[in-house]
Parts: structure tokens; sequence; C-alpha cells
């Protein structure tokens, strides 16, 4: 299977990349008309932009996902390529792009809220929550603290939930993709204005969804003292996982299964 057009491959990242870039380019616009151009250096701008890439590309997969669901040949093999191509885009943004983008914001006068972590434990890609979160196991602090200013007394189920949260996030815009997929599958047979409404509402519903565990399982508010936070990074997969299974029913419910299974493989 060639990485191009005949795969499906690169409409279905083009189709992704459009409409992250249309969702995010949305978001800078509204945030820019809120505060005014000039309100922030040129490098906060640049940080709004690349974070929220990052928080729109996982969901935005799942236009990659349906894209390839309307082309002939081997979709599960498109779309696995296609989902890693923007798992490991996703990751890549989270844990060393947006990290980066905050350092270079800051060193322009914003942000000085993070000073204090950046200059004890270094910037927050990986490496340098690692140093964090070895840091506070081997000098556990009599009483520990969410706040940035005190980053010597972080939880370290915090720093473990921010240390994997890259990669969860990265695992979700993967599952997405096959989401796209099968959501264009089990949709394929209805009309124009009813398939455009359950597409909708599936994407629409399951991104709430979502957000609610997002909010739920790493929300401020939990017992961090005795919460894991490697589960409370994985916890949100599961969203996907389920819409995964939901849609492969209503497939084989639909008596597709067959059909779907000779295009999937």
């Amino acid at each position: 299977m060639s990485f191009g057009s005949r795969s499906g491959v690169a409409p279905a990242l083009t189709s992704t990349l459009a409409w992250t870039v249309s969702v995010a380019g949305a978001l800078l616009l509204v945030e820019v008309a809120r505060r005014g151009v000039l309100a922030l250096p040129i490098w906060s701008w640049v940080e709004f932009l690349v974070s929220n890439v990052g928080a729109v590309l996982p969901f935005a997969a799942i236009a990659g996902g349906l894209h390839l669901a309307r082309r002939p040949g081997r979709q599960a093999h498109a779309a696995a390529v296609a989902g890693l191509v923007v798992g490991a885009a996703t990751y890549l943004l989270t844990a060393l792009a947006t990290p980066l983008a905050e350092y270079a914001s800051l060193m322009w006068g914003e942000g000085e809220w993070r000073r204090t972590i950046v200059e004890t434990f270094g910037i927050q890609t990986p490496n340098g929550i690692l140093r964090n979160l070895r840091y506070v196991l081997e000098n556990p602090p009599s009483e520990y603290s969410l706040s940035t200013e005190h980053p010597d007394r972080a939880y370290p189920s915090r720093l473990l939930l921010f240390l994997y949260l890259p990669v969860a996030t990265g695992a979700i815009a993967m599952l997405h993709t096959f989401v796209g997929l099968l959501l264009g599958r089990a949709t394929a047979s209805m009309g124009v204005r009813a398939q455009r409404r359950a597409r909708w509402s599936v994407g629409l519903v399951g991104a709430g969804a979502l957000m609610a565990v997002i909010i739920l399982s790493q929300g401020p508010n939990r017992d961090w003292a005795n919460v894991s936070g490697v589960v409370a990074a994985w916890t949100p997969v599961l969203v996907p996982v389920g819409e995964l299974a939901v849609l492969a029913w209503v497939v084989r419910q639909r008596g597709d299964l067959r059909g779907a299974s000779e295009r999937l493989y």
C-alpha cells in the first residue's frame, strides 16, 4: 500500500489537517477579537495556536476516518497508517511543541506563573517532568501542593498524569481515525441529510463524553494523594473504545459486516 492518494492515506490526512486548521484558526480569531492582536507578544499567540492545534487534532482525526470510508481498498490498513501519523503528530505537539512554545512565551514576559517550575526543573517536556518527579520522590515534602509556584511539592500522581497524557492523547487521535471509518460505514446507506445529522450527533456526543471523562478523571479536585496518575491519563481512552464497540455493533446490525470486512481488509 503506497502512502499517497491511491491508498487514501494522504487525502485522509489532508482532511484531518483542514479541520484542525479551521477550528484552531477560528479559536485564534475569537481570541484576537476578544483581546486585540497587540495585547500579547507574538510568541504568546504562537503558544495559543500550537496548544489549540494539539487539542483539536485528536477530534479532527474522525474526519480523516470518514474520508477513508468512502475510499475503495484496504481501509483498515489505511486507517492504521493515517492514525499512526495523526497520533504521532498529536504526541509531538502536546509533549514537545506546546512546552517549547510556552517557554518562548515565558521568555517574552508572558506566563510568569510558570517561571518557577521552568527555572527549577526546566522546560516541561517529558524530560523536565521526569526531573520534577525524581526530585519529589527523593525529597517528599511535608505537604503536597497543586500550585505551580511550588513544583517541589507537586503530587507524584499529577506528574505521572502529565507524563502519560501526551501518549494517551495520541492514542485517542489514532482511535478516532477508526471511529470515523466505522461511522462512515454505519451511515453509508443513509440519505445525505440523515447522514449529516447522524455523523454530527455522534461526533458531538462523543466529544462531550470525552470532555466529561477528562474533567472527572483529571480535575484538580480529585484526591491526588491516592489516585493513580497513569490510570487518570488513560481513562479517557475508554470513550473512543466504547464508540468503536457501538459502531461495530451498528454495522453488524445493518447487515453490512461482511461487505465492510472486505473493504476494511
